[in-house]
């Protein structure tokens, strides 16, 4: 499985030795949730508790995890949404999605050229702002296909050694957009474009950067009137300030800073990260938000087939076994000889680890949301990561 983590493993060593008008109108309170029915007759549901629950018992302090598939819903939820008060996690609180926000952005995109206001082969240089471009090393060739797939060999921002001393000096004063493009300005690709796969963050803040120069609105009313409102989410949201994000309830968020399993409260810190991963991770919702747009992905109700399947044209690395992504989709093989492989995306922010998956063999959609972060090397990047495996897996193969 792909981790696609924001920090390096190594950080862990420097942490030991280192010692706006919001678009969306939130009622008063937090606004209650109407889930689907759980189907407690679900042919997945014995499995999914009994992975989830052996998990739970290893460590990890909260799991949700949500299936659709032609059985209905089934929500499988263990563990605590705060440790502290020892309340429990409930399948309607929100998270956030982080790295699955890349899909959306993807998708903006995509809906942009299916109304030929953008080539997806021309140079971003073509409809970046002026100044963004000219700190982009490559940007008169670099094209856009290639952020959506990355393949620009542009650098990853939230790998440079300045962005993580950021993250250690005041992580909760994060930089802006201006603050993050001057961290790569005139860096050195890290290979010619087109020849060779690296994930990066900078990519998909640079689509961002497209689609708000291309309509002239911000990207979260881009994506409201785009995706969220066609698509009635009313439980995905993006850029929320502190006092609204509390009244949605979410979760604690934790992270085992000295890889010693003793957990830390960084809900905080998780908040102000993801407020600040715009069009490469700042989405957060429900699991049943998050597998509804994906559905609608599926079945062309966001994009076209013909736009779907431009997304499914997966790259490879010249290290990589098999395909790692699409355009704005990642490509898993858990369950190999049986189909052509899953896809969907995972994200991880500092406190927690999320996923969401379809699988064509089955018509199965799959969510999963861990409260705590699997940035750092150690007990806690194992166990999650091995959960989301047990369970990809298990779903993957289900016949």
């Amino acid at each position: 499985m792909k981790t696609n983590l924001i920090f390096f493993f190594a950080l862990a060593l420097v942490w030991a030795a280192s010692c706006k008008k919001d678009v969306y109108e939130l009622p008063d309170g937090a606004p209650s949730v109407d889930l689907p029915s759980s189907n407690e007759a679900h042919p997945m549901k014995d499995s999914i508790d009994a992975i989830v629950g052996r998990y739970i018992a290893k460590g990890i302090p909260g799991i949700q995890v949500a299936v659709k598939n032609a059985d209905g819903w089934y929500f499988a939820n263990g563990g605590y949404a705060n440790i502290e008060d020892q309340s429990p996690l409930a399948a309607g609180m929100a998270n956030w999605y982080f790295s699955l926000t890349k899909t959306y952005t993807a998708a903006l995109i995509m809906k942009a050229w299916e109304a030929e206001r953008i080539n997806l082969d021309a140079p971003i240089r073509q409809y970046l702002p002026q100044e963004a471009a000219a700190g982009i090393e490559g940007s008169e060739r670099i094209t856009v296909r290639q952020l959506l797939n990355h393949t620009s060999g542009i650098v990853n921002l939230t790998e440079l050694p300045e962005y993580q001393l950021w993250q250690l000096n005041q992580p909760l004063e994060q930089p802006t957009i201006e603050e993050r493009l001057a961290m790569v300005d005139g860096k050195p690709l890290m290979f010619e474009p087109g020849t060779d796969f690296s994930y990066s963050n900078t990519n998909f803040l640079l689509l961002q950067l497209i689609l708000e120069q291309l309509n002239g609105k911000p990207y979260e009313k881009l994506l409201k009137k785009e995706i969220l409102d066609p698509l009635h989410l009313k439980h995905t949201y993006y850029n929320l300030p502190e006092a609204q994000a509390g009244r949605l309830s979410f979760p604690n968020y934790y992270l085992d800073r000295f890889a010693n399993e003793q957990l830390e409260d960084v809900s905080q810190w998780n908040l102000a990260l993801a407020n600040a991963s715009n069009g490469y991770g700042g989405i957060a919702g429900t699991s049943t938000d998050a597998i509804r747009f994906l559905e609608a992905l599926v079945q062309g109700r966001v994009i076209s087939q013909a736009s779907l399947a431009q997304m499914r044209q997966w790259v490879q690395g010249q290290e990589s076994t098999q395909p790692d992504y699409g355009l704005g989709l990642e490509y898993y093989q858990f369950a190999p000889g049986q189909g052509e492989g899953q896809y969907g995306h995972e994200g991880d922010g500092i406190g927690c680890t999320t996923q969401v998956m379809y699988v064509p063999e089955n018509d199965t959609y799959l969510y999963i949301n861990c409260t705590v972060g699997r940035q750092i090397f150690g007990p806690y990047l194992f166990k999650t990561t091995d959960f989301k495996n047990e369970l990809c897996g298990y779903v993957a193969g289900w016949r």
